[in-house]
């Protein structure tokens, strides 16, 4: 942190555990990890700057706060992520009754801080659907950070680069993950994950979660590129072909009909628009048993 910045710090952490990858990066690196960390917050836990000499990106994985930046204040909660740097004045607070627990990373470097000036998350904070998800990807960055060796460093880079990528494609604004839409998005994306097996259309999708089919297509238009019958589809025939590469004699029409597919030359149509490849080239080059 730049000396003379007013601030406010109080890391009443419970408890934390860090890594430190380049505390003293060059002004010409163009990516750099500098460190990062999970913090368990005390009940005392307050942070108020001006600035930060790094860029740095948070995520709320457990508890309850505020962030206020760029002259606004937000809630923070489970699946928030936000960004702050040099100039951005930020302040942290940890909700007493319900402590905040949160990972972060500090970075810089031209290329990473293109990549994040590109994102939404650069404006605002963000809130992700996938928070076990983003939080493995953290948690991948605190052991490999941690676990030393000669290419963790280049590792952390690849690992903070995905995470960024996986923000920016799958991440909505706080507002918008709040709406009554978002809800009936994630009910219905849920039924068809746990339900693909048994589900022949759109139809059965629709009456099952009491939502008219060409607002249920809407929806997936508005938070995915992947249409719902896409989405059907995908898992079925990744569930084919799971179940033909765990037992490779067994014949294309068994597997398509344990998919809900009556016509084998269909299923075999479909899987090949899916994988881009006939089933049986599939299993015969995937398989593991040679």
């Amino acid at each position: 942190m730049s000396a003379g910045r007013k601030q406010v710090c109080i890391f009443d952490d419970l408890s934390a555990e860090y890594y430190d990858l380049n505390l003293t990066p060059a002004a010409d690196q163009k990516e750099v990890v500098i460190r990062g960390g999970r913090e368990h917050c005390g009940s005392r836990y307050r942070v108020e700057r001006n600035g930060f000499d790094f860029h740095v990106l948070e995520f709320i994985a457990a508890g309850k706060g505020t962030l206020t930046i760029h002259g606004k204040t937000h809630p923070l909660y489970p699946g928030t992520l936000f960004l702050y740097g040099p100039n951005i004045q930020h302040k942290i607070r940890t909700d007493p009754a319900d402590l905040l627990v949160k990972h972060y990373v500090i970075f810089t470097g031209n290329g990473l801080i293109e990549q994040v000036k590109a994102m939404e998350l650069f404006q605002t904070p963000l809130h992700t659907p996938y928070p076990d998800r983003i939080c493995s990807m953290f948690e991948n960055l605190l052991s490999t950070g941690a676990a030393g060796g000669r290419h963790r460093n280049q590792i952390c880079i690849l690992q903070l680069k995905q995470l960024l990528l996986s923000i920016d494609e799958t991440s909505l604004s706080q507002r918008e993950s709040r709406l009554p839409s978002w809800q009936t998005y994630l009910r219905i994306r849920q039924y068809i994950e746990q339900h693909f097996p048994g589900i022949q259309n759109l139809d059965q999708v629709s009456a099952a979660c009491h939502t008219d089919k060409a607002y249920l297509c809407r929806l997936f238009k508005r938070y995915t590129n992947e249409t719902p019958l896409h989405m059907l589809t995908r898992l079925k025939m990744r569930q084919a072909a799971d179940l033909m590469l765990s037992d490779s004699t067994m014949p294309v029409k068994q597997a398509a009909e344990r998919s809900g597919y009556s016509d084998a030359y269909h299923f075999s149509r479909v899987f090949k628009r899916i994988f881009g490849v006939a089933p049986e080239t599939y299993v015969k080059t995937f398989r593991r048993d040679g």
